[in-house]
């Protein structure tokens, strides 16, 4: 089942890798979090229609209360908390910084996961994950930084508490998994993430910026391909993942997006590896192959 969960985990980040395709693609000059935003709502209907096709529900009222708690508690700790903290460190520090520090999120997962579910790593799962968030680590410092970025505290907090705000949407997934399949699971982070989405939108009065993503083709295809690729396949394989296996293991399997997206970008995108991405690309895959064992 572990294996299982490790595939699911695998596919989830595939997934999210080629929707960060579409965006680079397509998101010039839309404003990122009414993206994000549209992208939950389509999802969060998406999965609505297929959980009342598939179970005769519209919402899985028969998850026990922890279970609604803690997955609200996620999706609001992850997609709204967690996605504005690591856009605001995109800003001030840059993707490349911003993702060095984001990679160690598996690493704090970890952590938690030993002292809230006790779950205990294996050297052999160690090693593993070592292997991976290295190659991750290898791949993102060769990076160009990007143009005016400087290291400030104020960018450094924000990646932080965007990596605490991943690492707890991780761990209160898995609590919330107990008694509820990955869809409906998905579903109700959903609720909670676009709950606190829709309050830092009426506070920062973006509605505008909203309006336009939707009325905007490019901003259309964005959002249609967030919802069914990174929300409604991406989002539930990652639900299935971390009901089926650790934590810590879910988390650095689904930080993989760095390595996946290299082949992507040679055959569609035309861009040349450097020695450095294809060392890291080894690293890490040797490092998911020690992971399945």
């Amino acid at each position: 089942m572990e294996q299982i969960g490790a595939l699911a985990a695998l596919g989830a980040a595939l997934m999210w890798t080629l929707n960060s395709a579409v965006i680079e693609k397509k998101g010039h000059g839309l404003d990122g979090g009414s993206l994000n935003f549209g992208r939950m709502m389509l999802g969060l209907l998406l999965i609505s229609v297929v959980s009342a096709i598939s179970s005769g529900h519209l919402l899985p009222l028969e998850a026990s209360v922890t279970s609604w708690l803690s997955l609200l508690l996620s999706g609001f700790l992850g997609f709204s908390l967690g996605d504005t903290f690591l856009m605001k460190s995109f800003q001030a520090l840059g993707a490349r910084l911003t993702l060095l520090i984001f990679s160690f999120a598996p690493v704090l997962t970890a952590i938690l996961s030993y002292f809230l579910f006790h779950e205990k790593l294996s050297a052999i799962n160690i090693s593993g994950m070592v292997l991976v968030i290295a190659g991750i680590v290898l791949v993102i410092s060769g990076k160009q930084v990007n143009r005016g970025a400087k290291l400030s505290l104020q960018g450094l907090m924000f990646a932080l508490a965007a990596s605490l705000g991943q690492a707890l949407g991780t761990i209160f997934s898995k609590f919330g998994l107990e008694d509820i399949s990955p869809l409906p699971a998905t579903q109700i982070r959903l609720l909670g993430g676009l709950a606190g989405m829709a309050f830092m939108m009426t506070v920062s009065r973006r509605r505008v910026a909203l309006k336009q993503a939707f009325q905007s083709a490019n901003g259309r295809v964005v959002m249609l391909s967030g919802a069914v690729l990174g929300t409604l396949i991406g989002v539930s394989l990652s639900m299935a993942a971390l009901q089926l296996t650790k934590g810590a293991i879910a988390s650095t399997l689904m930080s993989t997006m760095p390595i996946l997206i290299l082949p992507i970008s040679v055959l569609f995108l035309k861009e040349k590896l450097s020695a450095r991405d294809i060392a890291g690309a080894v690293l890490s895959v040797s490092g998911m192959a020690v992971l399945f064992i």
